[in-house]
């Protein structure tokens, strides 16, 4: 079991020897290599440009659409944040097994009202698990996805010209969607970026994304509703809620200037016979010529396509024709589903959640998971985050094959790191407390 007694912290690296003075020698075998110094470089705080050039960088993979550039080591609490262009279907990636299995935050300028996802692919089936209902420009911004026990968030930034990424906690985010998945408990961080012989422009890269600590707080909801989850899980047909649509063609509405410009690509391109198909094909997307007046920004709770439905939280209205949050009321009800008013405290967070639980026995994230979900509280992030290590490690096990692929340091200094934000809450005594006992616990029995 690792110990926490060493001076260092991630910012503050030992040198070479400070190593050769330790009691007993920490390295027996006389050599410093690149597996023994990861300690001090990993996880957070350095970007993929600079582990790259040290050799802390896995590009493990090349996708027809692009490359894969992760960070070395896996790890389970973190963010990866990166300058994306929207036009380019980047992506930042979290808790990467392997090509099939990771989370990941993407833009799709051809969306209605669509374009900020956060998505996951288990098995190589994909999941939308999170949407914000906006269209976005063809121009960079930022991006972050962030996963912190079975919580899985994804930060849209204005682009920060001329700010060092180094920075970017300091920067509150324009936008911030969440989900509870429980599929991927650990693994890489990194970034997808497009080749340079691509007719789309951009994409990502190392030099513009950096490795952070996970963040928080979350989004609140405003409503909560039950929907039907439809789709294939194929990469074009992923696995969604299936939410009521209101397509109007962009020159009905008062649309941005961005919107008229594509609107008037696809009119060309139409005119000269292509169809949507072909237009996909040859520049990457469809230009925008819809949207959607129903689109609301909404997250899951679990959602898997072994259910007939999802339970989501709603988090923003329609950017484009307001009461879409009433319009998505309306269209569950109708199919005999239920719809919730948002909590107003734990009580009556922890009796929706027990009322919910029984109908979906799929379901492992617990109550401080939901309450995290709905209210977004700094606290119940870190609740939940010790019933995540206390669950995978020591009680259900679900993934502790993953589990075992982080380094235990990196566990044991997450644990060390909740215990001192828990021994600072005030708030919710009785569960602090309890859950300051799993961490002793997790602590001492070790995994």
């Amino acid at each position: 079991m690792p110990t926490r007694s060493d001076p260092y912290t991630v910012r503050d690296p030992p040198t070479v020897e400070w190593h050769r003075s330790q009691t007993p020698i920490d390295h027996p075998d006389g050599s410093v290599t690149m597996a023994k110094l990861a300690r001090p470089l990993l996880p957070y705080g350095y970007t993929l440009a600079f582990l790259a050039a040290s050799g802390y960088v896995d590009g493990f993979y090349r996708a027809t659409s692009g490359y894969v550039l992760t960070n070395y080591t896996q790890f389970n609490d973190g963010s990866c944040f990166a300058y994306v262009q929207v036009n380019a279907y980047a992506n930042v990636m979290g808790r990467v097994q392997t090509s099939t299995y990771m989370y990941y935050s993407e833009t799709n300028p051809g969306a209605t009202a669509a374009d900020h996802k956060l998505c996951k692919i288990v098995g190589g089936a994909y999941t939308n698990i999170a949407t914000e209902s906006i269209d976005l420009s063809n121009i960079g911004i930022g991006l972050r996805i962030s996963c912190s026990g079975s919580t899985i968030k994804s930060m849209r930034y204005d682009l920060l010209n001329g700010i060092p990424i180094l920075y970017v906690d300091q920067f509150t985010p324009v936008a911030t969607i969440s989900a509870t998945d429980t599929s991927i408990s650990g693994g890489q961080y990194g970034v997808r970026f497009l080749p340079a012989d691509t007719s789309q422009q951009g994409g990502c890269d190392g030099t513009s994304a950096i490795i952070l600590a996970a963040a928080s707080p979350g989004p609140s909801a405003l409503a909560i509703l039950e929907a039907e989850v439809t789709g294939s899980g194929g990469e074009d047909d992923p696995y969604s809620p299936l939410l009521s649509k209101n397509l109007v063609e962009t020159d009905r509405i008062d649309a941005p200037l961005f919107l008229k410009r594509e609107r008037r690509r696809w009119e060309i391109l139409r005119s000269k016979g292509f169809t949507d198909e072909e237009m996909r094909v040859v520049f990457g997307y469809v230009p925008q010529h819809q949207v959607d007046l129903d689109a609301a920004t909404w997250g899951a709770f679990e959602i898997s396509e072994k259910h007939p439905t999802a339970v989501l939280a709603v988090y923003g209205d329609n950017p484009y024709k307001a009461g879409a949050i009433r319009r998505q009321a309306e269209h569950a009800r109708r199919k005999g589903l239920r719809v919730f008013d948002p909590p107003k405290d734990y009580g009556e967070a922890v009796a929706l959640y027990r009322e919910l639980a029984g109908d979906y026995p799929h379901w492992i994230a617990g109550v401080h998971n939901w309450c995290y979900q709905v209210f977004g509280h700094e606290l119940y992030d870190w609740l939940q985050n010790v019933d995540f290590y206390y669950g995978e490690l020591l009680e259900h096990k679900t993934h502790y094959d993953q589990m075992k692929r982080v380094p235990d340091w990196i566990i044991w200094d997450r644990l060390l790191e909740l215990k001192a934000k828990l021994e600072q809450a005030s708030a919710l005594r009785e569960e602090r407390d309890k859950h300051l006992r799993k961490v002793e616990e997790l602590l001492k029995k070790g995994w």
